[in-house]
C-alpha cells in the first residue's frame, strides 16, 4: 500500500511484492503499473500484519515523473488513476484503507522532524525507509525500556544468553503477534509481567535475495515499561542496560509520544 499525496488529494494503489525486490522497489514499481508515474518513496508510514506471516507496508512517497493513466491507457494492471479529494466518493472494494488515509493525513499536515526540539509537538517520526538487511526468516526484536528510579536515567534490556544482542523471537506464521510477544515477553520477565505498552517500530529490516535466500523481514519493536526497573524481575538471562544522554533523550522523546514511531497494527 503506497501512499501519494498531491494538493490535498490522494491516491493509494496496493499490490504485492514480487521475488527479489526490497520494500520501496516493490512500492514504486506498483505505483507505476497502477498510476503511470513515478515515485520517490521517502517513509515508511506503518506496518500492519495478520499472523506471522502476512505483512502489509504502508509507504508515503512524492511524484517524480510520469503521466497519470486514462481509460486509453488501460491494460492487466489497472483501468485508469486519479486523484481523490474523499474516498468516499469512490466505491471501495474494503475500509480497511481508511485508516491507512487517516494517518497518511495526519503524516503530511504534521510538522516531519524526527529530531524535533524536546518541547515540540507532536514529535513526527522522521523519514524512515526499511533498512536493507538481510533474514532468512521473519522475526520480531524487543527494544524494551525502562527508567531506574535511582537515577532516572532510561536503560534498554540486553539479551544475554549466546552475545549481546537485543532479545529477538521468530514469528510463527500460525501466531498472532500478539501472541508472539507475549509468549516471549514471559520467558523474559515471568508470568506476572510488568505493566509495559508495545509503543510500535523503530525501524523495519529487509533485503530479498534468491541466491542467498534471505527474503525474511525483522520488526524492531519499541516496547516501553511503566515501572522503574528496580520493580521489574528478569527470569530470562537479560540485563539493563543504561543508555548514554543524547540517545537517552531521544527515546525518550519516541516514548513520550504518539507519533514519533511507525505504527504497527496486528489485525487479525
Amino acid at each position: 500500500m503506497i501512499s501519494l499525496y498531491s494538493a490535498g488529494k490522494w491516491y493509494l494503489p496496493a499490490g504485492r511484492m514480487e521475488r527479489g525486490e526490497s520494500i520501496t522497489e516493490a512500492a514504486a514499481r506498483e505505483v507505476f503499473e497502477e498510476t503511470g508515474l513515478n515515485a520517490e518513496l521517502t517513509t515508511l508510514l506503518a506496518v500492519e500484519v495478520a499472523g506471522g506471516s502476512w505483512f502489509r507496508f504502508v509507504l508515503t512517497g512524492r511524484i517524480t515523473g510520469g503521466r497519470l493513466k486514462t481509460p486509453a491507457d488501460a491494460d492487466a494492471e489497472s483501468i485508469q488513476a486519479r486523484w481523490v479529494l474523499n474516498p468516499q466518493q469512490v466505491p471501495l472494494r474494503a475500509n480497511d484503507i481508511l485508516n491507512i488515509i487517516d494517518i497518511g493525513r495526519a503524516y503530511h499536515k504534521g510538522v516531519k522532524t524526527g529530531v524535533a526540539d524536546i518541547s515540540s509537538e507532536p514529535l513526527w517520526h522522521g523519514c524512515i525507509l526499511p533498512t536493507r538487511y538481510p533474514h532468512r526468516r521473519n522475526y520480531l526484536r524487543v527494544l524494551a525500556v525502562a527508567r531506574k528510579r535511582a537515577s532516572n536515567s532510561l536503560n534498554i534490556l540486553i539479551s544475554e544468553k549466546n552475545a549481546h544482542h537485543f532479545p529477538t523471537v521468530e514469528l510463527n506464521p500460525r501466531r498472532s503477534l500478539h501472541s508472539t510477544l507475549r509468549k516471549f515477553m514471559i520467558e523474559i520477565f515471568g508470568a506476572e509481567l510488568p505493566q509495559h505498552k508495545p509503543h510500535g517500530l523503530l525501524s523495519v529490516e529487509h533485503c530479498a535475495s534468491e541466491e542467498e535466500n534471505t527474503d525474511g523481514i525483522c520488526l524492531n519493536l519499541l516496547v516501553a515499561f511503566r515501572p522503574p526497573i528496580e520493580q521489574i524481575s528478569l527470569i530470562g538471562k537479560c540485563i539493563w542496560q543504561e543508555l548514554a544522554a543524547p540517545l537517552d533523550e531521544r527515546l525518550g522523546r519516541i516514548v513520550s509520544s504518539k507519533q514519533a514511531s511507525i505504527p504497527l497494527n496486528v489485525v487479525r
